[in-house]
C-alpha cells in the first residue's frame, strides 16, 4: 500500500494475544490449597487469587491473531498424544530474583514431562519458538515477596492433570487476569 506521494505504508499490525498453555486445578484441589495458603504469615507478599492459580506448561508471549489457529492445532495435537497423570506439589520455595513464593513438585511425573515435550514439538513444527529449558512443575502462590517466611511448609497437594488449556493473560488497571481460551482433554 502506498501514499499519493509514493511512500510505502506498512499494513496494519495484526492484534496480538499474550498466551500460554497451562493446567488448571480441579475445584477440590483449589479449595484444599486455599485453606493451606490462608495460613501463610502476614507479609508473605501479594497472594495470587485462587481463581488464577495454574501450572504453566509453556509460555508463548504475544501471538498475532492470524497465528492463533496454529496455536490451537498444537494444543489439540499435544493433548491427544498425552497421558493423564497426577503431580504432587510437596515443597514450598522462595525464588529471590522474581520475588515469588512457589509450590513445587520435587518430582515431575514422566507423563507430564512427555506432555510438555509433545507440546513444544508441536509448537516448533508450526513455527513457534518453544522453551528449551527443562520443565519444572510449579505454582506461584505470592508475588512481591521480599523475603521467605521462616519455616514455611504446606501439606502435599495432589493435582490431577487431565486437561490442557490455552490461556490468555490480559492486563488492565486492576492487574493481570487469566482467561481460558480453549481446552482439550489429555487423551491417555
Amino acid at each position: 500500500m502506498s501514499e499519493p506521494d509514493g511512500t510505502t505504508v506498512p499494513p496494519p499490525a495484526s492484534p496480538t494475544h499474550r498466551l500460554f498453555f497451562a493446567v488448571w486445578p480441579a475445584t477440590g484441589v483449589r479449595d484444599s490449597l486455599a485453606a493451606s495458603v490462608s495460613r501463610l504469615p502476614p507479609g508473605s507478599g501479594r497472594l495470587q487469587r485462587p481463581d488464577q492459580w495454574h501450572m504453566t506448561l509453556e509460555f508463548l508471549g504475544a501471538v498475532p491473531q492470524d497465528r492463533l489457529g496454529r496455536v490451537l492445532e498444537a494444543g489439540a495435537a499435544a493433548a491427544a498424544a498425552g497421558t493423564p497423570c497426577e503431580v504432587i506439589f510437596d515443597a514450598v520455595e522462595y525464588w529471590r530474583r522474581p520475588q515469588v513464593l512457589c509450590l513445587t513438585a520435587r518430582e515431575t511425573p514422566g507423563e507430564l514431562s512427555g506432555l510438555v515435550r509433545s507440546l513444544r514439538e508441536e509448537l516448533r513444527a508450526r513455527g513457534f519458538e518453544a522453551e528449551r529449558r527443562e520443565f519444572r512443575a510449579h505454582l506461584t502462590l505470592a508475588r512481591k515477596v521480599s523475603r521467605p517466611p521462616a519455616g514455611l511448609s504446606l501439606r502435599p497437594l495432589h493435582w490431577p492433570v487431565v486437561d490442557l488449556a490455552l490461556v490468555e493473560s490480559i492486563t488492565d488497571r486492576s492487574g493481570a487476569r487469566y482467561e481460558q481460551r480453549a481446552a482439550w482433554p489429555v487423551a491417555g
